[in-house]
């Protein structure tokens, strides 16, 4: 009861001098949160100057740059997008694409790698294996592709 009281206290202590500090909240990993670890195993995290530094750059040169094992052909018939493999082909038939996220929301293919601008990001996040601690995204075993675009300046100081 005593140990309970205890960290009680501490985890209300820290609340409220997590509460009491002037540092603005952090928006740039929005949405689903920040992930609970900073280091999930054979993650990449893209931000700065690997997303700013060609303008003509799409998310998928980006990807492609910081990781050159990843595997990518042209979509083929109707589908125009990407066929993208961040682990390789489980099987002969079937789709290996990763899951790509938009700002939190799962897209139904890969035409966001190509169609954004890789200057449009704030930041892009790759889980080859497909696991990410970062709350409100399901693992999956192809892959995950988080894509965090930046945020438009709605106050009007330029």
């Amino acid at each position: 009861m005593l140990r309970t009281r205890a960290l009680l206290r501490l985890l209300a202590a820290s609340i409220v001098l997590g509460c009491a500090t002037n540092k603005p909240f952090d928006r740039t990993t929005e949405p689903g949160g920040r992930p609970l670890s900073q280091t999930t195993a054979g993650s990449v995290i893209l931000t700065g100057e690997a997303l700013s530094a060609n303008p003509g750059l799409t998310v998928l040169d980006a990807i492609r740059r910081a990781m050159p094992q990843v595997k990518v052909s042209t979509g083929r018939g109707l589908n125009p997008c990407p066929l993208v493999e961040l682990r390789g082909r489980d099987s002969v038939t079937g789709n290996s694409d990763p899951d790509v996220y938009v700002d939190g929301t799962r897209t139904v293919d890969t035409c966001p790698l190509v169609t954004l601008q890789a200057i449009e990001a704030s930041r892009i996040e790759i889980y080859p294996l497909g696991v990410t601690s970062r709350p409100g995204y399901p693992s999956r075993g192809h892959g995950l592709i988080l894509i965090f675009l930046q945020r438009a300046d709605t106050t009007g100081r330029g």
